[in-house]
Formats: C-alpha cells, sequence, structure tokens
C-alpha cells in the first residue's frame, strides 16, 4: 500500500517552501500527492452567487499549484481537492485519508489573536495524522540528524518510532533527546542535594534507554545519539534541532477536549520552528 501525503497550498511563499519539501519526501518515498486549497468561507455570504464564485477562485488555486508541482519536476501521481468551508475542519477531515499532513509556517497573520494561535498549532491539534510544519526559510547548511523528544510517555514512543524510520530511510543520526529540570521552588532549592540530581539523572537515562531500546534490532545500521540535556524541554530542543533535517515531537490522545489541545512541549516547538518539525499523535 503506498504512502499518501497531504499538502496544504494557497499561493504563499510559505506555501511552496513547504510544498517542495513535500514533493521531495514524496518523491523519496514513492508517495501519492493530495494537494487541499481551502476557500475560508468565514467572511463569505451565503449566497449562491458568492460561494459559487469562492468555489472557482479555490479550483483556481488549485490548478495553479498543481501546475507549480509539476514545474518542480515532480513525475509522481498527484491529485488535488478544492473546497470551500472552515480550514481547521476541513483539513482535520482531509487528514482522514493521509499518512503525513505538510503545511507551510503561517505565523498568526489572519489567524493571531485566536484560541490556538497558528494555524498549523491548530491544525496539528487535530489532524488524524502526522503533522509536519515546514519553516519559511530552510537552513542554508542543514545538519545531519534527525532529533527526537523523550520523556518515557506513550506519545513519546510513537514519536521515536516515525523519526527513527525516517533517520534510517535518510542515513542519517537519530538524535534522542530528554530534557529535565529539578522543581524550582524559591527558598527550597538546598533541598537539592547532588545525590537527588543524580538520582534524577539516572532516571533520565533509564527512560531514554527505554524509549530507544529494540531500534538497534529494528535499523541494524542506524546510529543513536543520546542527549540528556538540564534544561527545559522546548529550549533543549530548539537548540538540538537548530538547522537539523527533522524534529518528532509527540503530542498526547485525540479523545474529548485533549484533541483540540496541543502539549506545551510540541506547540513550543512549532512556534520556535528551528527546522522541519514533524508532531504525531498518540
Amino acid at each position: 500500500m503506498s504512502l499518501k501525503y497531504l499538502i496544504g497550498v494557497d499561493g504563499s511563499e510559505q506555501s511552496r517552501v513547504a510544498l517542495a519539501w513535500g514533493l521531495a519526501r514524496a518523491s523519496e518515498r514513492g508517495a501519492e500527492v493530495e494537494l487541499l486549497h481551502v476557500a475560508d468561507d468565514s467572511f463569505l455570504s451565503e449566497s449562491v452567487a458568492f460561494l459559487s464564485e469562492a468555489q472557482q477562485a479555490s479550483e483556481q488555486m488549485l490548478q495553479a499549484e498543481t501546475e507549480y508541482a509539476r514545474s518542480l519536476g515532480f513525475t509522481g501521481k498527484i491529485s488535488g481537492t478544492a473546497v470551500v468551508g472552515h480550514p481547521i475542519a476541513e483539513v482535520e477531515e482531509a487528514s482522514k485519508r493521509a499518512d503525513l499532513l505538510i503545511l507551510g509556517a503561517h505565523n498568526g497573520s489572519r489567524f493571531a489573536g485566536s484560541f490556538f494561535g497558528t494555524r498549523a498549532v491548530k491544525v496539528a491539534a487535530t489532524a488524524h495524522c502526522p503533522v509536519a510544519v515546514i519553516p519559511a526559510v530552510a537552513a542554508a547548511e542543514p545538519k545531519a540528524g534527525v532529533v527526537v523528544g523523550v520523556d518515557g510517555s506513550e506519545a513519546s514512543r510513537k514519536a521515536i518510532a516515525v523519526a527513527a524510520e525516517s533517520a534510517s530511510f535518510r542515513g542519517s543520526p537519530l538524535i534522542a533527546v530528554y530534557a529535565w529540570m529539578p522543581p524550582l521552588t524559591p527558598g527550597l532549592e538546598y533541598l537539592w542535594s547532588e545525590e537527588l540530581v543524580e538520582s534524577q539523572r539516572s532516571a533520565a537515562e533509564e527512560a531514554i534507554a527505554i524509549g530507544v531500546a529494540g531500534l538497534a534490532e529494528r535499523y541494524p545500521d542506524l546510529e543513536i545519539r543520546r542527549e540528556i540535556v538540564q534544561s527545559p524541554p522546548v529550549a533543549a530542543l530548539v537548540q538540538a534541532a537548530e538547522g537539523a533535517e527533522l524534529l518528532v515531537v509527540g503530542s498526547r490522545g485525540r479523545g474529548g477536549i485533549s484533541r483540540l489541545l496541543l502539549g506545551s512541549v510540541s506547540h513550543g516547538v512549532l512556534q520556535a520552528l528551528p527546522c522541519p518539525v514533524v508532531v504525531t499523535r498518540g
């Protein structure tokens, strides 16, 4: 069964950077591509004429972006969907038929001030498949390596699996980062003895060992680097992933209200976006 990549397009510079990234990945993997353009109906009249014009404009945009995709040299299977509706809801529905959803980074703009902030954060919170968010400007000389956040959770294990497969396929090292900070309670710092800090570090080492267990057998040629950092998780991941090929983070389940929320770590790295970021769902 072939992979399917869904790429959101809107004709913007950010969108086209993501489109190029997604097409390159699809070519490597032999994946088919579906381009999706959604004409936002939030401010449209409900009249048939307005909706018809919006649909026509969406189809024209999709056609232009399909031609642009072909101009980049993509020779694989490509299809397109043009719809009028609420962008987040439409993308969520479309993500049910994809193995990976790819978006460009739109830093606020029309979506600023909303509850979730950027569109990418909204989509990553509700999508039914992993979401890749691509920065508008790629690193001049990306470092070899796929970085993944490890914290011992089920969401983290899923992120590790995605990151390891990607690193192995590309022949890149997997950089597993575990970040931890002692509780900072003013006036009680003296309770953190050297022994207690060391025990926390030992726990971190155990968690990261469990997290990467079995990868050596599954991917014999995969180089795994372990980094345990005493730092806030977002800061540690952003620093480790600065200019990297990819950063993968896990976000916990889709049940109830949790499906509408990203964890603070995944939200934080999407705001910083040090390199292409993939958010998996636990």
